[in-house]
C-alpha cells in the first residue's frame, strides 16, 4: 500500500512541480540557441531566465511540499486521506519520501543550472572552458587520491540528504502541531513560530555538540582522519561533524514519530 501512496503522491505533485523543470528545459534551449546565433539580447534574457529558474525550482518545491502536506491532510482533502486503509505512519512516510525526492531534484537542478551558467558565461567572454573546469576542480587538487575524492563527495551527499530529511521533519511537525485544536485558531502564524522554534533549538544543540563533543571526520591533503579536536578552535582541513549529524538523524526520527502520534489523535481537520 505504501508503494501506491508514493505513486499517487508523485502523480499529484508532478503537475505543479513538473512545470518548473519544463521552464528550465525551455530556458536551456533558449540559451543554446543564443550561443549558436550569437545574439546578445537573447543571451542576456536566457541567462536571467535560467538563473531565476534555478532559484525558483528550490523555492517552489519548498512551497509545494508545505502546501501539499497541509491541504491533503488538514485541509479540504483531509477527511479522504484519513479514511484510507493505511496508518498515519504510512501517510507520513509516503509524503516524506516524495518530498525528499522533489527537494533533492530541485537542489541538483539548481546546482546544475548555476554551473552551466558559469561555464556559458566563461565561453561567451572568450575564456577557455577547460580552464574553467580545472578551476572548479581545484578544490580537490589537495586531496591525495581518487578514493579520498569519492569519500568527500559521499560525505557531502550524506550531509545534504540529512539536512533535507531534517527540514522535512521540522516542517511536517510544525504543520501538524499547528493543526491541533488548541493552536489551529492561530492559523499559519502557529506553523511559522513552531518551525522556527524547533529549528533554532536544533541549531543551538548542534553548535553545542560541535564545541563539546568534537568528534568529526577531517579531510586534509594527507588523507582522511578522525578528530576529537573542536573545529571551531582548530579549523584544519574539511571537517564533517559526526555528533551533530547523529543528533540530527535522531532528532528527525523523533519529530516524525511525534508527528505520526499527533496525526492519530490530536489533529483537527477543517
Amino acid at each position: 500500500m505504501l508503494g501506491k501512496l508514493i505513486k499517487n503522491e508523485f502523480k499529484a505533485n508532478i503537475h505543479t512541480i513538473g512545470m518548473i523543470y519544463v521552464v528550465a528545459a525551455a530556458a536551456v534551449a533558449l540559451m543554446l540557441l543564443s550561443y549558436l546565433v550569437d545574439v546578445t539580447w537573447i543571451s542576456a534574457v536566457s541567462t536571467i531566465v535560467l538563473i531565476a529558474t534555478g532559484i525558483l525550482a528550490v523555492v517552489m518545491t519548498f512551497v509545494s511540499v508545505v502546501t501539499n502536506f497541509k491541504k491533503t491532510l488538514y485541509g479540504s482533502q483531509g477527511y479522504l486521506s484519513f479514511t484510507l486503509p493505511v496508518t498515519s505512519g504510512q501517510l507520513l512516510a509516503a509524503k516524506t519520501i516524495t518530498s525528499f525526492c522533489w527537494m533533492l531534484l530541485s537542489y541538483v537542478v539548481a546546482i546544475g543550472i548555476f554551473v552551466g551558467v558559469y561555464l556559458y558565461a566563461t565561453a561567451m567572454i572568450g575564456e577557455d572552458v577547460k580552464m574553467a573546469l580545472k578551476m572548479m576542480a581545484a578544490m580537490f587538487e589537495g586531496l591525495p587520491d581518487g578514493t579520498t575524492v569519492k569519500t568527500v563527495i559521499a560525505l557531502l551527499a550524506l550531509v545534504i540528504f540529512v539536512r533535507i530529511v531534517v527540514l522535512i521533519a521540522q516542517l511536517y511537525f510544525a504543520i501538524t502541531l499547528a493543526n491541533t485544536r488548541t493552536l489551529q485558531k492561530l492559523g499559519g502564524f502557529a506553523t511559522v513560530v513552531i518551525f522556527f522554534a524547533v529549528f533554532i533549538v536544533m541549531q543551538v544543540i548542534g553548535v553545542v555538540l560541535a564545541q563539546y563533543v568534537p568528534f568529526s571526520i577531517v579531510v586534509t591533503g594527507d588523507g582522511i582522519f578522525y578528530s576529537t579536536v573542536s573545529t571551531m578552535a582548530n579549523p584544519v582541513g574539511l571537517s564533517f561533524g559526526l555528533a551533530g549529524t547523529i543528533f540530527n538523524v535522531f532528532a528527525a526520527a523523533g519529530l516524525f514519530w511525534a508527528t505520526a502520534k499527533i496525526m492519530n489523535t490530536k489533529v483537527n481537520i477543517k
